[in-house]
């Protein structure tokens, strides 16, 4: 407990010392580029192997479903030459470096919502008056910045699409109208570095693919 809470001075310590210079709305916005840029070595990582997994598994549909109706009323067998498949193309069932990774995630994460739910009172920022209480309009961009970030994966399942993107997206805004505004703005500066990370990553899969540099 003593490591998690000097973590989280650590990080509302960050947030002042760059507020002193740009304001608190703003660092903030710094403070949350500067962690994500540090976790970009695990989250580009795990972001590149959930690309390269899902680009597979959308290249494998056909020969799953082939095997889902053949042994639909043998269930043991199915396992069993759906494990073969997996084993023949590199995958595994649970991708387990890339739930190790997420975890490592976690604490910057987390310590940032920690850091942020009880600050920003009496603070302005942009149209926002007060940072420690929610404002509808920042809730709505949190939303749409939320379903920018799902939309930038072109490798969503085309019947699943638009639930996949609209769901997170009204969540956001009904969990942002709950906290303060600061959150949203946490919550919207993130969003978009993932947008951004993950257009990019798919780019590169896509080249390299193209290029014959990787092999799906």
């Amino acid at each position: 407990m003593n490591i998690w809470h000097a973590w989280i001075e650590l990080i509302q310590g960050l947030l002042n010392t760059v507020s002193s210079g740009v304001g608190m709305g703003l660092a903030i916005v710094l403070t949350t580029l500067l962690l994500r840029s540090a976790i970009l070595p695990i989250s580009w990582s795990i972001a590149y192997r959930g690309c390269i997994r899902q680009k597979k598994m959308t290249r494998l549909q056909p020969e799953l479903q082939a095997l889902k109706d053949r042994y639909a009323q043998q269930p043991d067998l199915y396992m069993k030459q759906l494990r073969a498949l997996y084993g023949k193309h590199g995958l595994s069932f649970v991708d387990g470096q890339s739930l190790f990774g997420s975890l490592l995630q976690a604490p910057v994460l987390l310590g940032m919502f920690q850091s942020l739910k009880n600050l920003g009172d009496g603070v302005s920022f942009l149209w926002v008056r007060n940072l420690l209480k929610p404002d509808l309009a920042l809730a709505i961009f949190a939303g749409v910045t939320t379903a920018l970030m799902m939309s930038a994966n072109p490798d969503l399942p085309e019947q699943m699409r638009a639930i996949m993107i609209l769901v997170p997206s009204i969540i956001a805004v009904v969990i942002a109208l709950k906290f303060c505004s600061a959150l949203s703005v946490y919550w919207v500066t993130s969003n978009c570095f993932s947008a951004i990370q993950t257009v990019t990553v798919h780019a590169i899969v896509r080249r390299r693919i193209r290029t014959g540099g990787l092999r799906i």
